[in-house]
């Protein structure tokens, strides 16, 4: 992600190439690129949706795979629910 200070960090390079090129042309071309590269870490500074957030817990296949741990032991599985609703029978359970 693009934050502010890389943003920053990109104007000062620029400005300090700016100040050693030779061609004022190229110069003013590079101070431009700064300037804008300044705005756009005002616009990143004042936008609320670009300030970090904690990254999401990331749950490896191998956890996935394993039923979530609760300390209630009268935890229902979802496929026991859906069988009740479904009115299926015990016959119609997958086989494992």
């Amino acid at each position: 992600m693009m934050t502010a200070e890389n943003c920053r960090s990109k104007a000062a390079e620029l400005l300090g190439a700016a100040e050693v090129a030779r061609d004022p042309k190229t110069s003013a071309s590079l101070r431009r690129t700064a300037e804008l590269w300044t705005a756009l870490a005002l616009q990143i500074e004042q936008n609320p949706y670009s300030r970090r957030h904690p990254p999401a817990p990331v749950r490896r296949p191998a956890d996935l795979a394993e039923p979530r741990k609760t300390g209630n032991t009268d935890t229902v599985h979802v496929a026991d629910v859906l069988r009740e609703r479904l009115q299926l029978s015990d016959s119609d359970k997958p086989r494992s």
